[in-house]
């Protein structure tokens, strides 16, 4: 599992997203509204790629994997058995 994920769910996901006209936001301290996306997995998915980049987390990857992790998205992914999709799944609330 990719490091970022390796601690879990991220605080207070939920409170987090905002959907406003159709789309998905994601509220960071960083940037007021990171978006928009157009599905709630996606905005996550940003969410995790977002602390992952502000926390340092990519600097303890191998660079093949931090660029996996940035590229990657779970509605795209054509793979059937995508350990990136199963550990970002893992870590969707509900």
């Amino acid at each position: 599992m990719f490091a970022v994920l390796r601690t879990g769910p991220l605080f207070d996901v939920k409170s987090r997203l905002v959907f406003r006209s159709g789309q998905w936001l994601v509220r960071t301290r960083e940037i007021a509204e990171l978006g928009p996306y157009p599905s709630r997995l996606q905005a996550i998915e940003a969410l995790y790629r977002h602390v992952a980049i502000c926390s340092g987390k990519l600097n303890d990857a191998e660079p093949e994997v931090a660029r996996e992790f940035v590229g990657h998205s779970v509605t795209q992914c054509t793979s059937s058995d995508c350990g990136m999709c199963a550990d970002m799944l893992s870590v969707v609330p509900q």
